[in-house]
């Protein structure tokens, strides 16, 4: 939880992205199933997951316009970074798997490595989802969050174009009050 605090104290933009991803992983992944020690990684790999924005320039983190091609390329290696630095340490390899492919996408469109269908893992799917709806309905100082109906057309929108789970998107419809409620 300290890292993450970290992670997220270098954006103002994102001061609690980190741990809302962690509440809404933690109720999707025990929805679907997953055991309790399950659970509890998913938990740190969700506090994790954007551990390699430290790496990245606040300049463009902070920016409060578009990012330009350029900079959007940059900011698209954190999510090599997190794999870069988790992925030695072997206890923590479920960890940096689930962490370092949140930005993957069934359909192969995500990155760093363009993994998709099968073998994403359903850990890597559930952050990838928590981590899409933490960003679209969490305010931020240029924007506020999306609403309940919002939120889910931009997820159905994914689903519906392959990028993400369709049966998680569900699941996030069915107990939406209670997952959003653990993200605020």
């Amino acid at each position: 939880r300290l890292v993450c605090r970290i992670i997220d104290f270098k954006s103002e933009f994102t001061a609690t992205h980190s741990s809302g991803v962690a509440a809404v992983g933690h109720s999707l992944a025990t929805l679907v199933g997953f055991s309790r020690q399950e659970c509890l990684m998913f938990q740190i790999a969700a506090y994790l997951h954007d551990l390699g924005k430290l790496a990245i320039p606040s300049e463009i983190l902070e920016k409060r316009d578009r990012l330009t091609p350029v900079e959007w390329g940059v900011m698209r290696t954190h999510a090599y970074y997190t794999y870069q630095i988790l992925h030695p340490i072997e206890v923590l390899n479920l960890v940096a798997s689930w962490s370092s492919l949140h930005q993957e996408r069934l359909d192969g469109s995500g990155y760093p490595f363009h993994v998709g269908g099968d073998d994403l893992p359903l850990g890597a799917r559930l952050m990838a989802v928590a981590d899409v709806f933490t960003g679209i309905t969490e305010n931020r100082p240029y924007r506020k969050g999306m609403t309940r109906e919002d939120a889910l057309g931009v997820l159905h929108g994914m689903a519906a174009k392959g990028e993400l789970d369709a049966r998680l998107i569900s699941l996030m419809e069915t107990h939406y009050d209670a997952i959003n409620g653990a993200r605020e």
